[in-house]
């Protein structure tokens, strides 16, 4: 098939491109900058397209299937929620429509909800109605916590440690919010079945690891790999939702916003055999080992 990627060069992206192609797929891989990865072969055209602006229905042209993963967690740099997570996939809806592409795999994440008082799931869940509106045959994948080189939130947590914590290390109440950290490769692995597999049309996924983890434990998790060490001290929520909301407007290099910390009330993992029911195949254990070494370039 050919299949067209949006967000090809970030976290998710990176891991997916050489597996579609390796299952004897042709990638058309899209980003805003239109870079091409060293691993990349020449079964992949890079494409440069901001999807809030840009030439979609070009890029799209002569595809089987778009995968969606441009969403933005946090707003920063001038973009918004509105404009890339809810306007962006309308585009993206509306171009892979009028391009003559029959399938549609759109990545959300669990937790996803409409109310407005949580501005990240709430975009994400009106990207979602955009999806579900639509004439293709759409499927939606909604993934906990997603581990591996690159990604964001352990990475995050890594730099928190490192950075923001000079000896002790804040942790969120009782730090027993739950999470399920699933692979990016099983991610991998599963967009792939659901491009190529025909009765998973209309389908959402709500996907995790083979483990659930406390805020604790991953952070434990963390320290183990870095080598990092830090006493913790629990902080109510609502004091660090009264402190976050004086950083978000003083200090947006902090690691963690408002939002991220009202967030913390919704669901983050679903069934601990939800990954192997959907897929036929056990996801991997979370490691990261991978915090130790260095980040991954281009």
């Amino acid at each position: 098939m050919r299949i067209a990627v949006t967000g090809a060069t970030g976290f998710v992206g990176s891991h997916l491109v050489p597996l579609l192609v390796a299952s004897g797929h042709e990638v058309i891989a899209v980003s805003r900058s239109g870079q091409r990865l060293a691993t990349w072969s020449d079964a992949v055209s890079a494409r440069a397209v901001d999807i809030t602006k840009g030439d979609l229905d070009a890029a799209f042209g002569g595809a089987d299937a778009v995968v969606h993963l441009v969403a933005i967690p946090r707003e920063t740099g001038g973009r918004t929620f509105e404009e890339v997570n809810v306007i962006g996939t309308r585009r993206v809806v509306a171009a892979a429509e009028r391009a003559g592409v029959r399938r549609l795999i759109h990545q959300s994440v669990l937790g996803v909800t409409d109310d407005k008082g949580l501005a990240y799931l709430s975009s994400k869940w009106r990207g979602e109605e955009a999806v579900r509106s639509s004439a293709l045959e759409w499927v939606i994948l909604r993934p906990s916590l997603l581990f591996g080189p690159g990604d964001g939130f352990f990475r995050l947590v890594r730099t928190t440690l490192r950075w923001w914590s000079p000896g002790i290390v804040v942790v969120p109440g009782r730090g027993d919010a739950r999470f399920q950290p699933l692979s990016v490769d099983d991610m991998a692995v599963a967009i792939e079945r659901c491009v190529v597999d025909p009765e998973r049309a209309h389908a959402t996924y709500e996907l995790g690891g083979p483990r659930w983890m406390t805020y604790r434990e991953i952070l434990d998790a963390v320290m183990a790999a870095t080598g990092i060490r830090r006493w913790t001290l629990g902080l109510p929520v609502s004091l660090l939702a009264a402190v976050t909301a004086l950083t978000d407007r003083i200090l947006p290099i902090f690691p963690v916003s408002h939002d991220q910390v009202g967030s913390l009330a919704r669901p983050n993992s679903t069934d601990l055999d939800a990954f192997e029911r959907a897929f036929g195949a056990r996801p991997r254990a979370v490691d990261l080992s991978y915090l130790g070494r260095p980040d991954p370039v281009g």
